[in-house]
């Protein structure tokens, strides 16, 4: 073997086990990690902030969560809203079972009660507000071990 196939196996070695730890890396982190029981995000409209808190940790089977809505631009707290919570398992292409309900807590709060996650994964529990005319909606995603 003469000394040019040396050095080109030896670089393709190297860019073979970079790419490999590169690889390894990205599928740590990102949308992969293990998300945040408290999630706070401004919507895809950018009309409102959300923030949507477990009141305890998920679990497979029934969960409540607190979500409080203010205006992106104002920071007023939005109530009276009109709220859509569901949840999706991307890997299994399935919703929850059941839709939770709503209650309006005041001050900008809403009791989510009842969000079923039949399975442990990831879900992507996708929150659609009407208010006023204003529409908004955010996605947070949640591990359920």
């Amino acid at each position: 073997m003469n000394d040019t196939n040396r050095i080109s196996r030896a670089r393709f070695s190297r860019m073979l086990l970079c790419s490999l730890a590169f690889s390894w890396l990205a599928a740590c982190g990102g949308e992969g990690a293990t998300a945040s029981p408290d999630q706070e995000s401004i919507g895809l409209r950018g009309a409102m902030q959300f923030k949507l808190v477990p009141e305890a940790p998920l679990v497979q089977g029934e969960n409540d969560l607190r979500l409080t809505l203010r205006d992106a631009e104002t920071g007023a707290v939005v109530e009276g809203a009109l709220i859509e919570v569901t949840a999706i398992m991307p890997a299994m292409g399935h919703e929850a079972t059941f839709a939770p309900s709503i209650e309006d807590a005041g001050d900008g709060a809403y009791a989510v009660r009842g969000l079923a996650l039949s399975m442990p994964g990831r879900w992507d529990v996708h929150v659609r507000v009407e208010h006023q005319g204003t529409i908004d909606e955010v996605h947070f995603f949640y591990d359920v071990p």
